[in-house]
């Protein structure tokens, strides 16, 4: 939140501060921004008022006494979240209006986490993310969060009293960070990751994600184009998942559905080379019993987001009733050219020249062909969902869509199975919407978005779940809803002596290029319903070649969606 240097819209900050501080003559070490870029009018006024009530020098010294720290950003966020409280009080009976500005705050926040784009929402310090919803939902009257006890003795210690001077500030914000981050001070600062390829690749330190699946509701009106991408921070020594992390994942995803030993033997071929820090995890969803906090409130958020999934469709039954019949009938119609029915003798029909012998020699009369009776589409159709933080705005479309597609392939009686990918803590996650056998579409309003996406590695996973009898002597084709931008916090890992590289930008869309090339290989057909931002366009043509379509509404999609089946049933691929 607050960054110690100037973007382009820092000359309104800059205002701002001094407005608030009453005074023009002094540089501005912080100035404040929103994740997205738009200026913090409000912690602008708060690094003003600090100016204007306590000794910014001394304060400033102290927060260049851990610059090198690798902690530095999440603490300068915790400690501004202390000096806001302390000036609110001072300045408080002077400027009344800072309780309702401070109450507008409260609510910019929450509509700020729902516009976050990408994995931004996963990649924010959980420990500031919590503070900082504590404390604004606290200001505009919202339901505060759950709170451990530590979180709550955390809360207690940030809210800094107006009744402080500059040396008071200064000694709790010393001892906050020494009491919940065990800092020693300057000297004991764990340094910075040191510069330079030589150093990186000699770093002792130990990089170590713990994500937390966060689920939030979107705005439900799609990404918007521009949205702006996280970066990754600099790489140390990763270690892969722990049992830690195998645990959580267990706790909010459900057991495993395959075996110790099938999910052995997949990660032996798959979680090999740039992929070899992951683990898989293939899930029914089944939950299990737990009391780990975290998991529970996955769940909750879970089911608030398939209330909403429920209450779109409901609202949009008649188009989605529509689409479902638009889509099936297109589709029974490239079926229906594409798989002639097998030809059988007749009395009438085509001439079989070849034996018209038969006609005056045997007094046979078969010596015709006409189309023999309906057979079945030897076709399957697996349908892969992004489920990444990067889905969140579109949660509710996403789950009508695969509906539509879903319900219209079962009326045509070809086999399909829906699953959902995303990864967290080093796991790639497959859950299973629909499995072949099951009927019922509505399963798939449970979809909810949340954690990051290793696409690559979802396709090769997908891929190799071939050992169900309805696979048996048809042809296999894998949709991909997508937004074309696979991103993970786990990094793909350097070949040899070279370094590791986050998972992120061309090399992801590379591996998920290869991934779905290897596929292609196998005989699978592969294509993609790109459902994201235009400056993604160019990584859907990467990765899927010509085999995409883009849906940027539902009408869109019966038409869209046929012509990339017929296109993919066209290529030269054979029955497996």
């Amino acid at each position: 939140m607050i960054k110690k240097q100037y973007t382009g819209s820092a000359r309104r900050a800059r205002n701002i501060i001094w407005n608030a501080a009453g005074r023009y003559d002094f540089d501005l070490p912080f100035m404040a921004f929103f994740p997205n870029g738009k200026p913090d009018n409000y912690f602008n006024m708060a690094a003003g008022l600090v100016q204007k009530w306590l000794d910014m020098p001394r304060l400033w010294d102290f927060f260049a006494s851990y610059e090198n720290d690798r902690r530095a950003d999440e603490f300068d966020d915790l400690l501004w979240l202390g000096l806001e409280n302390c000036v609110y009080e001072k300045e408080l009976e002077e400027r009344p209006i800072l309780r309702q500005l401070r109450r507008a705050r409260g609510e910019e926040f929450f509509r700020e986490q729902q516009q976050l784009s990408r994995q931004q929402m996963e990649y924010q310090s959980m420990t500031v993310y919590t503070q900082q919803e504590y404390r604004w939902a606290r200001a505009c009257g919202r339901k505060a969060p759950l709170l451990s006890p530590r979180e709550k003795r955390m809360a207690a210690a940030l809210e800094f009293s107006g009744s402080l001077d500059t040396s008071g500030v200064l000694a709790a914000m010393e001892g906050f960070l020494r009491s919940f981050f065990r800092w020693q001070g300057p000297a004991e600062s764990v340094p910075l990751r040191p510069a330079g390829a030589l150093a990186k690749a000699l770093l002792r330190h130990e990089h170590k994600r713990r994500d937390r699946l966060l689920v939030r509701c979107g705005t439900g009106e799609g990404d918007h184009d521009k949205a702006r991408a996280q970066r990754h921070s600099g790489l140390g020594r990763f270690v892969g998942p722990t049992a830690e992390d195998e645990a959580y994942i267990r706790a909010v995803f459900g057991r495993c559905s395959l075996s110790e030993g099938e999910r052995r033997i997949l990660e032996n071929e798959l979680c090999v080379g740039r992929d070899q820090f992951c683990r898989l995890w293939v899930t029914r969803g089944e939950p299990t019993e737990t009391d780990d906090r975290d998991a529970l409130e996955v769940r909750e958020s879970a089911a608030r987001q398939r209330a909403r999934n429920e209450a779109y469709f409901a609202g949009h039954s008649a188009l989605i009733d529509h689409s479902v019949r638009a889509l099936s009938t297109r589709l029974e119609t490239v079926l229906s050219s594409y798989f002639r029915h097998l030809p059988e003798p007749s009395r009438s029909g085509r001439l079989r020249s070849e034996v018209a012998y038969r006609l005056p020699v045997l007094n046979d009369t078969r010596i015709f062909l006409r189309s023999g009776e309906e057979t079945e589409q030897p076709l399957c159709v697996d349908l892969l969902l992004d489920a990444s933080q990067s889905r969140m705005n579109s949660q509710e479309v996403l789950s009508a869509e695969s509906y539509i597609l879903a319900e219209s392939l079962r009326k045509l009686h070809i086999p399909v199975r829906v699953s959902a990918f995303r990864s967290l803590r080093g796991f790639l996650v497959l859950e299973q919407l629909k499995d072949w056998s099951q009927s019922d579409c509505k399963g798939l309003l449970r979809y909810y978005a949340g954690g990051w996406n290793r696409d690559g590695l979802a396709v090769e996973t997908l891929g190799r779940l071939n050992d169900s009898p309805v696979l048996q002597g048809r042809r296999r084709l894998l949709l991909v809803l997508t937004d074309a931008s696979p991103n993970d916090s786990t990094p793909m890992a350097g070949e040899g002596l070279g370094l590791h590289r986050e998972y992120e930008g061309q090399a992801a869309v590379t591996a998920a290029q290869e991934a779905v090339r290897a596929l292609r290989a196998s005989g699978v057909g592969v294509g993609a319903v790109f459902h994201g931002n235009t400056h993604n366009l160019p990584n859907a043509q990467q990765i899927y070649g010509h085999a995409y379509v883009r849906i940027q509404k539902a009408g869109q999609l019966s038409q869209g969606v046929s012509d990339l089946m017929l296109m993919l049933m066209r290529e030269n691929v054979p029955l497996r």
